[in-house]
């Protein structure tokens, strides 16, 4: 009964992005990010806290995304959430931590996020 409760949750459609980084000329470098795939998933919130950095307060939110089973996604990966609430779109970005391989069964991979965070 597990596999039909999960596979029955995952509705939020979610974009995997990869990172580029290109030279900029003058030192520093400049970062893009380009989406790869579109897969479902199911998004649960696990804790958040707040923090005072370079005075500024600074918001982390963590999450755990399930997914199918995938395994061209890592911790260089983000995931970002679109969607559309009183007639605007709104898009949420979750910088992945860590992918989690659930039971070692190549069935679901349980992905470690952190949102409101820059990477």
């Amino acid at each position: 009964m597990a596999v039909k409760s999960t596979l029955g949750k995952m509705r939020q459609r979610l974009k995997i992005q990869y990172q580029t980084r290109t030279a900029d000329g003058g030192g520093s470098e400049n970062v893009t990010w380009t989406d790869s795939v579109t897969v479902f998933g199911f998004i649960q919130p696990q804790t958040g806290a707040e923090r005072l950095f370079g005075d500024q307060l600074e918001e982390r939110i963590t999450h755990l995304i399930t997914i199918r089973f995938r395994r061209d996604i890592s911790h260089k990966n983000r995931l970002v959430y679109e969607f559309f609430r009183d007639n605007k779109k709104h898009t949420r970005i979750f910088n992945v931590k860590r992918v989690i391989n659930r039971d070692t069964a190549d069935k679901y991979s349980d992905i470690l996020c952190e949102e409101g965070v820059a990477t």
